[in-house]
């Protein structure tokens, strides 16, 4: 394959992924707004869960996932029976969803404190004492973070980024119209490529 070739396949390439990834969102937003007009037409406990699958299927300016958490929080506050199963269904919601932030921090801990009340409630009703100290523990445990290092994960993507432009790099630039090497930018590429590698693994093991 000539370097003239590979220069123009390129564009070619980034304009599939750009059709790929425009379905997979149309997709993604559709398949919420679904979920969450289901959900409008149940009731009971199958409400709840048709209402997390649309606040799960987040992105990039799909406003259904939050009407779906504001319809969680509602029956959080009006109904008991429902109560601590919406307020996990936002939790688990908001986790999945996150990336290098957190979305609805503030909706995120109101949400811990709930369920730490409910569940501290449900273990230990009438002892105010035993009830406090339950209640922290819970708290405690729905408030740690396992979510990967946002530094490693940078650093992650910044070697995937330089393993992938070195590889486009390299059919660009390192072959001349004769086919033959050119051992300057080959070098270069093969460099860049090999420490790009290593920062993506890296990042990846650390993350």
């Amino acid at each position: 394959m000539s370097s003239t070739t590979v220069k123009s396949s390129i564009p070619r390439a980034v304009g599939l992924l750009l059709v790929v990834f425009a379905i997979m969102t149309a997709k993604v937003v559709w398949s919420s707004r679904s979920a969450l007009t289901s959900a409008n037409g149940a009731t009971g406990e199958e409400r709840v869960t048709r209402l997390g699958l649309a606040a799960r299927l987040y992105a990039p300016g799909n406003p259904f996932p939050h009407r779906a958490l504001d319809q969680l929080r509602e029956i959080a506050v009006a109904d008991p029976v429902l109560s601590l199963q919406a307020w996990q269904t936002i939790r688990s919601s908001i986790l999945t969803t996150r990336s290098f932030y957190t979305p609805h921090p503030t909706l995120l801990a109101e949400a811990n404190a709930q369920i730490a009340e409910r569940m501290a409630q449900a273990e230990h009703p009438p002892n105010v004492r035993v009830l406090e100290k339950t209640r922290a523990w819970h708290a405690a445990r729905l408030a740690q973070d396992d979510a990967p290092s946002v530094a490693w994960s940078l650093i992650s993507l910044v070697g995937l980024s330089a393993w992938i432009g070195f590889a486009i790099l390299f059919c660009l630039r390192g072959l001349d119209d004769s086919e033959r090497l050119r051992r300057p930018v080959a070098m270069l590429c093969a460099t860049g490529i090999s420490i790009g590698l290593c920062l993506f693994f890296v990042g990846l093991a650390r993350a």
